[in-house]
């Protein structure tokens, strides 16, 4: 049986996948729409920055809970 610090190890990278994703796809949006701008570009970009914002706390939080985990002097099953 796994350990629960293995899991929580691979239910956060699993986790962090899906927050990359969103965080290139808006560095993606946020560059078409600055070469085809329009009436709306201003604002799609503010709320692509907002949204790429929000994923860097989520994933900084998710690499503390890591750091924590990998730090905590318990010894690992193998």
């Amino acid at each position: 049986m796994k350990s629960l610090n293995e899991l929580d190890s691979k239910t956060l990278h699993e986790i962090m996948q899906p927050l990359n994703i969103i965080r290139l796809s808006c560095g993606n949006i946020r560059a078409r729409i600055s070469n085809h701008p329009s009436e709306n570009s201003d604002y799609i970009v503010e709320k692509m920055v907002r949204i790429e914002e929000q994923v860097m706390r989520a994933t900084k939080l998710l690499q503390d809970l890591k750091r924590h985990d990998d730090n905590d002097g318990l010894p690992r099953d193998s």
